[in-house]
């Protein structure tokens, strides 16, 4: 019973002291709902350029191999059955002249009656797709087998999946150091409002002290104002920025995936895990930057 007792008196206390500290609790607040939104920022920018780094590598992980219109079948074959014995090779597709002529009509629609009667007859090469197991294998691919004899001429677009892997990676650092700024800001805010609120009451911490009271118990109330903190302020930065991703993702996706085909991640998708990862944050913050500032001016 005498837990439970102390426990309501600090949950009271607690609540006390945010009334009259109500100026600064707000600005802890504020600080951490906006520390938490330009993370959530940052955060769905990288979890973004993932998703078009992995979508377009999934499209772009393909070596094709344009073939000499003379070369000979039983040096084509040999070609595909070298390719199936690579362990670097997922998957190999050899797609005929016709059958190219077939889908370059496809790709016409209706308009593919234009042409039937093309000059020379059918202008396209028959084709080796090769996918790779992984990304980095193409260049190896690609550098062994660009030369024989048979091939023409080759397509593959992995630099360009290299600069944006690089752009993703630059994006994680440079966010990752905002953030970090951020962080100490909250807590140092967090931290000044502990401060003017223990020092509103010290008269009165000093009387708990005389008669008894441990630390732990006088330090409670503003341990519970910091969880506080962080909770109101991680619930306010993730309807504010899941709000403003569902305006952005209804207006950019769209457009993204007619111009490349790749979509961006769904704010339905990411919405529990970000409110879990904003209150495991905005709760850390709250609590650590009011632990540490009462056991400065408290332990004493």
């Amino acid at each position: 019973m005498k837990v439970i007792r102390q426990f309501f008196n600090v949950v009271k206390e607690s609540f006390s002291g945010l009334w009259r500290n109500k100026t600064m609790a707000l600005t802890s607040i504020i600080s951490i709902s906006a520390m938490l939104t330009l993370f959530g920022v940052v955060m769905l920018m990288v979890l973004n350029l993932n998703g078009i780094v992995f979508q377009t590598g999934e499209k772009l992980d393909k070596v094709v191999f344009f073939l000499k219109d003379d070369a000979n079948p039983s040096d084509v074959n040999a070609f595909i059955d070298e390719l199936h014995d690579n362990d670097k090779v997922k998957k190999v597709s050899y797609v005929s002249r016709d059958e190219a002529l077939k889908e370059f009509k496809e790709g016409f629609g209706e308009n593919s009656k234009i042409l039937d009667n093309i000059p020379g007859g059918n202008p396209l090469p028959a084709s080796v797709t090769v996918e790779m197991k992984e990304l980095s294998y193409g260049k190896e691919v690609e550098d062994k087998y660009k030369d024989l004899p048979i091939v023409e001429d080759h397509n593959y677009y992995y630099d360009f999946v290299t600069q944006m892997m690089k752009v993703q990676n630059g994006v994680k650092v440079v966010g990752a150091g905002i953030v970090l700024i951020l962080v100490l800001v909250s807590i140092l805010i967090i931290h000044n409002t502990i401060k003017i609120a223990i020092s509103n009451r010290k008269k009165e911490i000093n009387i708990m002290k005389y008669v008894g009271a441990t630390n732990t118990y006088i330090r409670g109330p503003f341990l519970i104002d910091g969880i506080i903190f962080g909770a109101l302020g991680a619930g306010i930065a993730g309807f504010v920025t899941l709000k403003l991703y569902e305006i952005l993702f209804e207006r950019l996706n769209p457009q993204l995936y007619d111009m490349t085909g790749v979509d961006l991640v769904s704010a339905l998708s990411i919405r529990l895990d970000l409110y879990i990862i904003f209150l495991c944050i905005g709760v850390g913050i709250g609590f650590f930057g009011s632990l540490f500032s009462t056991k400065k001016f408290l332990d004493v």
